[in-house]
């Protein structure tokens, strides 16, 4: 009889564990799902929509309730986790923002103050089946960044040694071009940006990237407009290729944009050129991209890609 009472009281035990692992392993699960806003990478979902980030099953998901972006978890090269200073968002933020604006400078600045925020911007770096380069840039809520990254190593993700990053070979002069005439090329091969000896966080080469690709292609002066490493281009003769290497870079600050107007600006320089099949540079330019009022820091990549994509529609077309 004692045996038996012992017997119950073993499994009694033995069962209050394993619903303890069983909690543990359902809150770990639901720690793997987190809220995420897409700065920009992810194919076919707008730019700063938010949405569930899952790692599981080998893939990457971002699931906005109405788009899902899948990215598997073997095609990604690198994963980065930087940091940013923003504002929050929503109906509130949009409030209190306008408020800000119409109040006096101090009461203003305070008002600005509730909306300050600091979150994770988790960089992903990854190749299409075709072998074009794609960077997702991603804001996470403040400490779930490393908590991502690391979660994507563990399922198989690589990353790149510190100082690992591609080099690109000193560009030729440019080659004079006649007066009044313009350059001439079908497609054009956008290359990842480069730091060069600038100290400047990944996730703005990154975006800069992003930017060229959607600026280039929605400006139309290429039929074709091909991402780093993809297979395809090989096969176009005329096919030119656009780096860009960081000159200047200062990071400034968005809460003091928005409460002076006048100070906390962000600006990257850049020497961006463009170079043939042959190697020879056909053009090469100092482009410029800021934020001087309102917006987030990393909107200085959007201004940069803007002005590099007229710099080619000057320059190109017929």
């Amino acid at each position: 009889m004692r045996t038996l009472k012992k017997l119950k009281r073993n499994l009694t035990i033995l069962a209050v564990v394993m619903l303890g692992f069983a909690a543990c392993g359902l809150a770990q699960q639901a720690e793997t799902k987190v809220m995420a806003r897409n700065v920009i990478g992810l194919e076919n979902v707008n730019r700063n929509r938010s949405g569930t980030l899952t790692v599981e099953n080998g893939v990457m998901q971002f699931d906005t309730g109405s788009t899902v972006a899948k990215i598997p978890i073997a095609s990604i090269e690198d994963v980065v986790v930087g940091s940013e200073t923003t504002q929050a968002g929503g109906k509130a933020g949009t409030v209190i923002k306008t408020a800000a604006i119409a109040a006096p400078f101090e009461s203003g600045k305070t008002l600005s103050l509730l909306l300050r925020t600091n979150v994770d911007i988790l960089t992903v770096a990854y190749r299409e089946a075709g072998g074009g380069l794609h960077f997702a840039v991603l804001a996470l809520r403040k400490g779930q960044g490393d908590q991502e990254r690391a979660q994507l190593l563990a399922s198989g993700a690589r990353e790149r040694a510190a100082g690992a990053g591609q080099k690109l070979n000193p560009a030729a002069p440019a080659a004079p071009k006649p007066s009044g005439q313009k350059l001439s090329a079908s497609a054009i091969q956008i290359e990842p940006v480069e730091a060069g000896d600038v100290q400047i966080p990944l996730e703005f080469c990154a975006a800069i990237y992003e930017f060229l690709v959607q600026r280039v292609r929605e400006a139309g002066t290429f039929k074709q407009v091909f991402r780093s490493g993809d297979g395809a281009a090989a096969s176009v003769s005329d096919l030119v290729s656009l780096h860009a290497t960081v000159e200047k870079f200062k990071q400034g600050s968005q809460m003091e944009r928005e409460t002076t107007t006048v100070l906390g600006g962000t600006k990257v320089d850049v020497s961006a050129s463009v170079s043939a099949r042959d190697g020879s540079t056909v053009l090469a330019d100092r482009v410029e991209g800021n934020v001087r009022f309102r917006g987030e820091n990393l909107g200085v990549t959007k201004d940069l890609a803007k002005h590099i994509a007229k710099l080619l529609r000057r320059n190109f077309g017929s």
